[in-house]
């Protein structure tokens, strides 16, 4: 098998390139900086961009799987070029080039924003934001197309996904608020950390790369916790007090609201909501039909993440 992976030099896309090493697996990568990339006997390092015309049908050439996981995650006005544009122009020259299957690193945001319940795959997509929309456009895409063509698709939508390395700073910021005591709680005890491990990502794509059952379904990939035990697991691993302060959700939502309009105010709308969320995600689907096992609990990750916070 050879894979053809774009995102190669982002979060999770070097975490999956690393792995495919390992398994002296080959890949080609497409990149916009080619000569930065070191040599490796299994790696193939291409120049591509998707927001501009590319050769596609020589960087397919000889490739049997595509792993997306590229995508426009800062400025909204790139997104409809980044993650929609580009990708179809690819999408249609794998289609000329015989590419046997489509691997897609999509988001569980493609659902929107859940306050409660159990979300599985067949909810109806509703996604709240630019990023999201553009996301879950493409995904249409991808099954519309795997629907007309011998191309077979697998989307696999993670919830928040974290690990060493990682660029989004979320939980940094959450660690800062716990280290100055300015951490607090939101509304009553129970709320939901939906986050999952970038190795169990990168376990996801893998198992789609090539088993029978993965051709033209969505999988999506979660853990579960408490916020509570995220936010100790957060603080005894930096070596910090657990924080116990809990404000009211009226209270919270009030703030959020008044206080809008300054910008470094850190309790915004989102976050409230994202901070007093019931949801949880279901991953019944992938484990039955893939045999994906969860092996990282958001308990043990976020403790590892903070011990090795606390030294860098």
């Amino acid at each position: 098998m050879k894979v053809l992976l774009t995102g190669g030099s982002g979060f999770i896309g070097k975490a999956f390139l690393h792995h495919m090493l390992k398994r002296r697996l080959n890949v080609r990568v497409l990149t916009r900086k080619p000569n930065e990339w070191p040599f490796h006997p299994f790696l193939e390092v291409v120049y591509g961009d998707l927001s501009s015309q590319t050769n596609w049908s020589v960087i397919l050439d000889g490739i049997q799987v595509v792993v997306h996981t590229a995508a426009e995650i800062k400025e909204p006005a790139l997104m409809p070029v980044v993650n929609i544009h580009g990708p179809n122009c690819l999408l249609q020259a794998a289609l000329d080039a015989g590419v046997k299957r489509w691997v897609q690193l999509s988001s569980v945001g493609c659902y929107g924003t859940i306050s409660k319940g159990l979300v599985s795959e067949d909810w109806s997509v509703n996604p709240s934001n630019t990023y999201e929309i553009s996301k879950t456009n493409f995904d249409e895409i991808l099954l519309s197309t795997a629907k007309n063509h011998t191309i077979e698709v697998c989307l696999i939508r993670p919830s928040n996904v974290y690990g060493p390395g990682m660029g989004n700073q979320s939980i940094k910021q959450m660690m800062r608020a716990i280290r100055k005591k300015f951490f607090a709680f939101i509304g009553p005890e129970g709320a939901s950390a939906n986050y999952i491990h970038v190795q169990d990502v990168v376990q996801a794509i893998d198992l789609c790369l090539s088993h029978p059952n993965a051709a033209n379904q969505t999988y999506i990939v979660s853990a579960w916790a408490t916020l509570e035990d995220m936010v100790k697991s957060l603080a005894v691993g930096a070596g910090l007090k657990v924080p116990s302060r809990r404000i009211p959700l009226n209270l919270a939502t009030f703030l959020a609201i008044t206080m809008q309009w300054f910008s470094k105010w850190p309790l915004t709308r989102n976050r409230v909501k994202a901070m007093s969320s019931r949801s949880k995600y279901s991953t019944e689907k992938i484990e039955k039909e893939l045999g994906w096992k969860l092996t990282v609990p958001v308990e043990k990750g976020m403790h590892d993440l903070a011990r090795d916070y606390r030294h860098d």
